[in-house]
C-alpha cells in the first residue's frame, strides 16, 4: 500500500527560535490512526512550538484534517476508528482518561474546508460552542442565537421545530 504524506511544520519568519518563550505547543509522537481496516496516519511525529505559525500541506486525501480531528478528539466519535500513539498538548496527554473532550476542544479550535458536525443534531451542533463557553443558558436565549443562526446560514424553516 502507497502512503500519502503530509509536510508538516513550515515555520514563518526569518528563523524560528525554539527556546523558553517559544517552547514546544503540541507534540505528536509516532501517532497512527485507522478508519476501520484503512490506514489514514502511519508515525506522524513533529512538534509544534508557542507563538509560531505551521500550515499542513498535501493532497486531498494525505490526512491534514484526520491529524487536526485528531488534535480536538473529534475522530472518537466516528464508529470504527483506532488511533496509536501520543499527543501531548504542554506537555499533558490529550487522550488521558481524565481529560475532559468539552474542555480540550475550548483550548483548541479549527475552522475546516468542509463542515465536520458532531453525530447529533444540528440544533446541539449549533448550541455546542455557545453553552460550552457558557454565552447561553436560558433557553430564550439558546433558541433565540439557534434561530438565528439557522437564518444567517439559510437553514431556518419558519415555525418548524429546529432538526
Amino acid at each position: 500500500m502507497q502512503h500519502k504524506s503530509i509536510n508538516t511544520a513550515v515555520y514563518l519568519g526569518a528563523q524560528s527560535k525554539h527556546d523558553i518563550q517559544h517552547r514546544v505547543k503540541i507534540a505528536v509522537e509516532d501517532l497512527s490512526f485507522w478508519y476501520g481496516k484503512k490506514q489514514a496516519l502511519k508515525n506522524i511525529t513533529l512538534e509544534l512550538f508557542d507563538h509560531e505559525v505551521a500550515a499542513f500541506i498535501g493532497a486531498s486525501g494525505s490526512g491534514k484534517s484526520t491529524l487536526l480531528r485528531c488534535f480536538n478528539r473529534m475522530n472518537e466519535t466516528i464508529p470504527g476508528v483506532r488511533m496509536t500513539g501520543r499527543i501531548l498538548l504542554d506537555g499533558e496527554d490529550i487522550y488521558a482518561p481524565e481529560i475532559d473532550p468539552p474542555m480540550l476542544r475550548k483550548r483548541f479550535g479549527w475552522v475546516a474546508q468542509r463542515p465536520n458536525p458532531f453525530p447529533m443534531s444540528i440544533k446541539r451542533n449549533v448550541l455546542y460552542g455557545p453553552r460550552l463557553h457558557g454565552l447561553v443558558r436560558e433557553r430564550e436565549d439558546a433558541m433565540a442565537l439557534l434561530e438565528r443562526c439557522l437564518r444567517q446560514s439559510g437553514l431556518w424553516r419558519g415555525n418548524q421545530r429546529p432538526p
